[in-house]
């Protein structure tokens, strides 16, 4: 795994954001300024998911198990507003950073050093497609740079970590800060006891977190392969707080002879499908993750299905009245992890289903 993570973070591709279904660049960087509005954020919490140069990487580390690397710039770097109010070089893309970059001199180079490889949020998950297990590493709110420490072994001598860097990318200019590059792990993240909920209460579901910004680059597993897939988690703070929080796989019983069709493509669950991006995903105008997205008619994602209009409201009623109420009569739920000790017996060939008494009903109420 050490050879994976300690490659350079450029490796990876930046992913296009889109505003008004037109690609940012330089000549119409200052309408996505302006507005704060795109169509495919990269990040699903606030403005700041529409800002141009994050990083992402799927990796297949072997035949079970994947990586995913995303690596954003969604803030004020070093207290300043740069990602937002700099005319430099936002729009551009790697190389024509880098170019920018190597032209400069002296305090102009390493501010535009910043600009070009360094972030303030990183993600990192690792995910056996077969048995569900999941890893979270995280770091935010920092300066951190695009080079990541080997996660499983101490840190190289500088020679050899130098060594590693990728030869498209360039270098840390003189007077930029060691520290951000080279570091071990410890220092690279924050501990999972910080971490815990944030990562869990988000990436419940399937592991990782589908979107279009996401799905665009894609790599991913097939979320269809990642539905009944259970979440078992690495790392006692991940398993301590999956429990403390009670988190359950969500389902309706059949309507009108039908299966629920939410949970044909998802897992649904108590936090991370159900709550806000219900909603959001489903182009609902009046929510406030609408109000910095480009409006339009293709806004929503869901639902990609072959079912008249009358029925898939009363399966989305349901579902979404099940996500609100767990207990009401016609809801199903199931533990879904953190361990294989919490899994109910058959949960592998779909079983372990138990359904809700009331008092409400929220398969009545779908209509």
């Amino acid at each position: 795994m050490e050879t994976w993570i300690s490659q350079n973070l450029s490796r990876g591709s930046d992913t296009l954001v889109y505003v008004n279904q037109e690609e940012i660049r330089q000549d119409n960087w200052p309408q996505l300024a302006t507005d704060k509005k795109c169509d495919n954020p990269h990040w699903l919490g606030g403005d700041m998911g529409c800002w141009t140069y994050s990083h992402l990487q799927v990796l297949q580390l072997d035949d079970d198990n994947v990586m995913v690397v995303n690596c954003r710039q969604k803030g004020g770097q070093r207290d300043k507003k740069w990602y937002r109010d700099s005319s430099t070089n936002l729009g551009m893309d790697q190389r024509q950073r880098k170019a920018q970059y190597e032209k400069a001199y002296g305090s102009k180079k390493v501010e535009l050093y910043y600009m070009y490889n360094t972030f303030n949020d990183l993600g990192v998950i690792l995910r056996n497609t077969r048995t569900g297990k999941a890893c979270y590493l995280t770091q935010y709110g920092e300066t951190i740079s695009g080079f990541l420490p080997p996660l499983d072994e101490p840190l190289p001598a500088k020679s050899d970590f130098l060594k590693d860097f990728n030869p498209d990318q360039a270098r840390p200019p003189w007077r930029f800060p060691e520290d951000l590059w080279y570091r071990d792990a410890n220092k690279a993240f924050k501990s999972p006891s910080v971490t815990a909920a944030g990562c869990i209460n988000c990436h419940n579901a399937h592991g990782f977190k589908y979107s279009p910004y996401i799905n665009s680059r894609h790599g991913l597993p097939d979320i269809y392969s990642q539905a009944p897939l259970p979440m078992l988690l690495v790392g006692q703070p991940y398993i301590d707080h999956f429990r403390k929080s009670k988190i359950l796989q969500l389902n309706t019983v059949p309507i009108d002879g039908e299966d629920q069709v939410c949970t044909r493509c998802h897992k649904m669950t108590t936090t991370g499908t159900c709550g806000y991006l219900f909603d959001f995903v489903q182009g609902r105008p009046d929510m406030t993750l609408h109000h910095w997205l480009t409006k339009g008619p293709k806004n929503n994602w869901m639902p990609p299905v072959d079912m008249g209009v009358k029925s898939l409201k009363k399966h989305v009623a349901a579902m979404e009245c099940c996500c609100k109420n767990p207990g009401a009569k016609g809801c199903l739920t199931r533990k879904l992890g953190p361990t294989e000790a919490d899994l109910p017996k058959g949960f592998k060939e779909g079983r372990g289903w138990l359904e809700s008494g009331g008092p409400r009903e929220c398969v009545a109420t779908a209509n």
